[in-house]
């Protein structure tokens, strides 16, 4: 079962090399979180745009087409900004959260003796968990690839009972599908909560080479689909892969 709360940090280094931003989150930030206990289990990941995705948010943020319905994106997450994401799985957000500011303040010598504060722009949100979807039992694997899947819906009833009842089951026959989870957000000191879709799934694959594929064609031909997706105010759907693994979930 997957921690009530997820800590879900988006950032960008500025004047820095990646590999530096890379090695600090990879060596000092996120160690140190699951050190102090304030995580329990953690993934870094880097985007990753190159998948076979009618629905994924294009680079200059309108609108999609899925079939003929139209999809509205959000901007709030343009596929190429803020382009590294951890993915901290929490027990206590407001613990997390309040190391979390505190490491960022620090200064560090990976950072050539910056803080890491002022050498990135950041997004982090506390999600609480409303569903955890594991058909095959897979449990805290890293999972190479995930997509991100946020969502304002028209109707939030509507909207649960579609992943509940039929958009889960449909999605676990893509070949390569692992499991996914479901979240609300709860809050953000980063970003404008009213700018921000609520709900977020979070699918795990094995590959996304299967997204443009019958059993996915399928899901998306549901008129469930069509309604719950052609009549959300905002959605925004980023792929991204894995780098690292901390915790009881390493690789």
């Amino acid at each position: 079962m997957s921690a009530p709360y997820l800590f879900r940090v988006l950032s960008e280094p500025s004047g820095l090399d990646r590999q530096s931003w890379e090695k600090w989150y990879c060596s000092e930030n996120i160690p140190s979180l699951v050190k102090a206990k304030a995580v329990t289990r953690a993934a870094l990941y880097e985007a990753f745009d190159d998948y076979p995705l009618a629905t994924k948010t294009p680079i200059q943020v309108g609108q999609t087409t899925l079939h003929d319905v139209k999809v509205t994106h959000t901007d709030i997450e343009p596929p190429t900004e803020k382009t590294f994401l951890a993915m901290c799985q929490v027990e206590d957000p407001a613990s997390a959260r309040e190391e979390h500011s505190k490491r960022i303040a620090q200064t560090s010598e990976v950072l050539a003796g910056k803080p890491p504060k002022s050498c990135a722009t950041w997004d982090s949100r506390i999600y609480k968990l409303i569903q955890d979807f594991d058909p095959k039992g897979l449990g805290h694997t890293p999972a190479p690839y995930i997509l991100n899947v946020q969502m304002e819906p028209a109707d939030d009833d509507d909207y649960n009972t579609f992943y509940r009842d039929e958009h889960l089951y449909m999605l676990s026959r893509v070949p390569g599908y692992r499991r996914s989870q479901r979240y609300q957000l709860v809050s953000s000191d980063d970003v404008n909560l009213s700018a921000v879709p609520r709900f977020m799934a979070v699918h795990e694959f094995e590959s996304l080479d299967a997204l443009d594929g019958p059993e996915l064609r399928e899901a998306d031909a549901s008129p469930n689909t069509h309604r719950v997706i052609g009549n959300a105010k905002g959605v925004s759907v980023r792929g991204f892969k894995f780098v690292k693994g901390f915790g009881d979930m390493k690789g």
